[in-house]
């Protein structure tokens, strides 16, 4: 008898460090992570990792993606790798994993205050 198991969900929450005025858009940043991800890892990899950019707030500099939680790391790895979005130099730096969304909120809502 075959148990199948509902995809875990992971939300990886990550900083927008930045020089100066960003002048990007949202779908810019879900483009820089997908072509980290290809370039490092591979179209194998990319089509396994269920990347969805949740939420990004460029006015306090963050974004919240989940993923499949298989694929966390590679996800964590490529925000790390991305150097540059339209000429821009960034840093998507990952801050906090978690299975809930409810867990990243309460930990944007801390870091806010």
């Amino acid at each position: 008898m075959n148990i199948v198991r509902n995809e875990r969900n992971r939300y990886i929450i990550f900083k927008i460090i930045n020089e100066g005025i960003l002048a990007i858009h949202h779908s810019d940043i879900l483009k820089s992570i997908w072509k980290s991800i290809w370039h490092f890892f591979g179209m194998k990899e990319a089509t396994k990792i269920g990347l969805w950019l949740i939420e990004i707030d460029l006015e306090n500099k963050f974004g919240i993606i989940r993923c499949a939680h298989q694929t966390k790391e590679i996800i964590i790895t490529a925000l790390s790798l991305v150097t540059e979005i339209n000429g821009n130099k960034i840093i998507l730096s990952p801050v906090k994993t978690s299975g809930t969304i409810k867990s990243i909120k309460e930990y944007i809502s801390i870091e806010k205050n």
